[in-house]
């Protein structure tokens, strides 16, 4: 059973709408599904049609919170950061002349300019903890001179501010991350393209089934029943495979590295979670190989939903594995 991948699904729902609507108007119509469910119930086609749309405003209201809503937070949260030391709009600017200017004032022996916190990895996960060193170590000048430190427009106060801000924004980021993992995961339950031991009555996957099963006792040797949407797509001829592991960096941004499987074809990786796809070049290398890629604007559910190789076409031409054990490089 290969994974009905999101762009067939609805047009798969209306193959079965169409399909359902012919069955109807067969003598011996219309098709009334009955459903495995305590207490027993049944499914209309109309019913199915306004299940099919409950899918779609699911599907829409997780792709504007992945797509819009999320990516808008982390931008405006980056802003307030500051997009390199350079931004003077950004706080990252003032954290960076912070240590010469302390130093300048304080001058280079004093016990105070040797402790001055260094900026270190920037991730967006860290940014609250990257300021508040700084806001640690200012208080302690500011208890160590006679008037408060100010550095040029920035005072403590402007700097536990935009601390604050950033706080508010990273706290706001993390309850919608949290959100658009609770709707996707209805989203798929909802539709049930798992398991069959985990998929439940009242899928949409079930309900389709099921759809099968009636036609095909309904109409047993019609033409109708050849004409059945094929569920789920054909499994692809074997492809070379590859090890990958993976790790959340927070803040929206994801962390992959991958055992080069040496396919000569290829020449980009490609990245799909969620509503979210992303890709980046890719040059083959020796086999076995182990080389890391940073994604950003990623909100992970669960497991990473696929990772692959394709060619310069477009064509996959390898299918990534997770492999937790595989060690992350340095």
């Amino acid at each position: 059973m290969g994974r009905i991948i999101e762009s067939k699904r609805l047009p798969l729902l209306d193959d079965h709408s169409g399909h359902w609507t012919g069955a109807n108007a067969l003598p011996g119509g219309p098709v009334v599904l009955d459903l495995n469910t305590i207490p027993a119930s049944t499914l209309t086609l109309a019913q199915f049609e306004q299940l099919r749309e409950d899918y779609e405003t699911k599907s829409d209201a997780e792709t504007e919170l992945e797509l819009a809503i999320l990516p808008t937070l982390r931008e405006d949260r980056d802003i307030l950061f500051g997009a390199n030391a350079e931004d003077e709009d950004g706080v990252w600017f003032w954290l960076m002349k912070y240590k010469p200017a302390i130093r300048l004032k304080l001058g280079r022996r004093k016990s105070l300019a040797r402790t001055i916190p260094n900026v270190g990895i920037i991730t967006p996960g860290e940014y609250v903890d990257i300021i508040q060193k700084f806001i640690d170590h200012w208080e302690l000048v500011n208890a160590a001179l006679p008037a408060p430190f100010v550095l040029g427009t920035m005072t403590l106060a402007s700097l536990t501010t935009f601390r604050n801000d950033i706080e508010a924004k990273t706290k706001l980021i993390r309850k919608k991350e949290a959100a658009l993992a609770l709707l996707r995961q209805q989203r798929e339950d909802f539709f049930g393209d798992v398991g069959e031991d985990d998929r439940d009555d009242t899928s949409l996957v079930t309900i389709m089934e099921t759809y099968h099963v009636a036609i095909e006792l309904k109409f047993p040797g019609q033409p109708i029943v050849t004409t059945l949407p094929r569920i789920f797509p054909e499994q692809d001829g074997p492809l070379p495979k590859f090890k990958f592991n993976w790790r959340d960096l927070g803040g929206g941004s994801l962390k992959t590295w991958l055992a080069d499987p040496a396919v000569t074809t290829a020449t980009t990786l490609f990245l799909k979670e969620g509503a979210v796809q992303q890709t980046k070049p890719f040059t083959p290398g020796v086999e076995g190989t182990v080389t890391a890629q940073t994604w950003t604007g990623i909100t992970m559910v669960g497991e990473l939903d696929m990772l692959e190789l394709r060619d310069g076409d477009g064509k996959t031409v390898a299918r990534g594995n997770r492999d937790a054990t595989l060690v992350e490089p340095a």
